[in-house]
């Protein structure tokens, strides 16, 4: 068993506090949404030039371009809010 324990290392790096968890959590789903949000954009341009005028499909494509800038807002906004909370608590707990 102590064979597994140093092949495999932690990696939240030692004992992080809840807010260190988190902030991991919150980045890593930042890096695994982003090209989401890219490839969501191409597959709504795509949409955008196979409807050749047809409304009802020009509308489903407006439609997916709007939810997706509307899903990429809320994960750079949430990414901000965190930034700006943990930039507030390091101030005030005189930590630069």
């Amino acid at each position: 068993m102590s064979s597994l324990a140093a092949v495999f290392d932690n990696p939240l790096a030692g004992d992080p506090d809840l807010y260190t968890l988190l902030g991991l959590i919150l980045q890593s789903a930042v890096y695994i949404l982003f090209p989401i949000v890219v490839l969501m954009i191409v597959y709504t341009g795509f949409l955008f030039v196979s409807a050749q005028g047809n409304a009802s499909k020009l509308e489903e494509a407006r439609r997916a371009l709007l939810w997706t800038v509307i899903g990429a807002l809320i994960i750079l906004g949430s990414w901000a809010l965190a930034e700006a909370i943990r930039a507030t608590v390091n101030n005030i707990a005189g930590n630069p």
